[in-house]
């Protein structure tokens, strides 16, 4: 499942239309957040809830609109006593100055403080029915573009897997003939520097440097510790009834990352060192792939 999509989902009813529009990019945690509508504010925790609930990473960007049927009527109410009280003064200004206009009840109503119109009860069965439905919808088609997204880098990444490991095959059949190159290498200088010292050449001596050499740049644990990360990456991926897998993938490339430089620093050939730096390109491009699954 990538961490990268996009959902959008509309209902209508009795009290309104309602779109929701979900866009999701790639996090190391999950960070939900909310864009409502005023009047829709008490209704954002529960939504939350909802997100949290079918989402576990990624940055999530959710967008309600509300628009209110043509047939809702918020309920409204009025400050008598303030109504009451302007009213008197405004006769008395009217008295004060001689005007005899009469107080008009738009002016009054009109006033600050005077008309008082609830919200629309938002938080209510019905509606919140409806928005959580129409969320789940959202979810579903952002979830369904993820799955899309997901199966591509599935793909990308076993390829790139099979590519590590055949880079790791071919490094492995190279380390018996460095060892030969070597200790030929050796016998050629030795024979060079007895011959200019008029010494005897010591077998002995020529194979014990031989045995350091190889013990130096033995890479057989980090072979095999490489062979596992791959598998253990490979069975993230096949897996389907696994949880979500992204974090284990990102510590997996980290790992490859790490034995592969263990490689390159025990090596002393040029076919490994050039090797090692094409399967480090590949673990990188791993890295980055792995960063984009849930």
């Amino acid at each position: 499942m990538s961490m990268t999509g996009f959902g959008r989902a509309e209902s209508l009813s009795d009290l309104g239309a309602v779109t929701i529009e979900i866009k999701s990019v790639n996090h190391r945690f999950l960070e939900p957040r909310l864009f409502l509508p005023r009047d829709l504010a008490s209704l954002e925790l529960p939504l939350l809830r909802i997100v949290k609930q079918r989402l576990t990473r990624g940055k999530v960007d959710v967008s309600i609109r509300w628009q209110p049927s043509p047939t809702y009527t918020p309920k409204a109410s009025f400050n008598a006593p303030l109504v009451e009280r302007y009213a008197t003064e405004v006769r008395a200004i009217a008295e004060t100055l001689g005007l005899s206009e009469p107080v008009r009840l738009d002016y009054l109503l009109s006033l600050p403080g005077v008309q008082q119109t609830d919200s629309p009860r938002l938080d209510d069965t019905e509606i919140l029915g409806q928005l959580s439905a129409t969320l789940e919808q959202a979810i579903e088609t952002l979830q369904a573009e993820r799955r899309r997204e997901g199966l591509s880098l599935e793909g990308d990444l076993l390829a790139r897997l099979e590519t590590l490991r055949a880079s790791k095959r071919d490094i492995d059949a190279r380390g018996g003939e460095v060892l030969d190159a070597y200790r030929a290498k050796l016998a050629k200088k030795a024979v060079e520097w007895a011959q200019s010292a008029s010494i005897a050449i010591d077998a002995g001596r020529l194979e014990t440097e031989v045995l350091m050499f190889a013990e130096r740049s033995d890479i057989t644990e980090e072979s095999v510790r490489l062979e596992m990360h791959i598998d253990a990456f490979r069975d993230a991926l096949s897996k389907p009834d696994l949880p979500p897998q992204g974090k284990s993938m990102d510590f997996l490339s980290q790992e490859l990352l790490r034995e592969t430089n263990t490689i390159a620093s025990k090596s002393r050939d040029c076919a490994i060192a050039s090797t090692v730096i094409s399967m480090k390109n590949e673990i990188e491009k791993i890295r980055e792939q792995a960063m984009n699954i849930e």
